[in-house]
């Protein structure tokens, strides 16, 4: 294999740079961890939170903040089947005697109202081994 002069060059000059600049030390102005904790300290207590002295995070926001997130997420599936459910009325509506369109329109809308249903049931098995660990674990 044939390596071309200022190929080797480059890669040489390139490979030194980064070894040197691993090399030499910086000046860091990062805080300590203990200035880090006592920051998330202030800020959280400022907005209101009771806050663990030891890691800054908040005490008991665990279940609160996951159960806003399954209930987001269970809002969004909640509007889709919505408009599943209406998309299939207005398929039934419009079948003008169509059996086959009738049959879609309600292949739709059972399988829509049967995905909420699986969907709630999720959110209610979600909401209760959330509240359960929400219990168990100490932060």
């Amino acid at each position: 294999m044939k390596v071309n002069k200022s190929t080797l060059i480059v890669s040489v000059a390139l490979v030194s740079l980064f070894g040197l600049s691993l090399i030499f030390s910086q000046i860091s102005w990062a805080s300590t961890a203990t200035e880090i904790i006592n920051g998330f300290s202030k800020t959280g207590g400022a907005a209101g939170y009771d806050i663990n002295p030891t890691s800054g995070a908040p005490k008991k926001e665990f279940v609160a903040a996951w159960s806003n997130y399954i209930n987001g997420f269970a809002t969004i599936f909640g509007a889709f089947f919505m408009v599943l459910v209406i998309y299939g009325g207005w398929l039934w509506m419009s079948a003008q005697g169509k059996e086959e369109q009738v049959e879609q329109a309600k292949k739709i809308i059972i399988g829509a109202v049967i995905g909420l249903a699986v969907v709630i049931g999720g959110r209610l098995i979600a909401e209760l081994v959330i509240t359960y660990l929400g219990q168990t674990v100490v932060f």
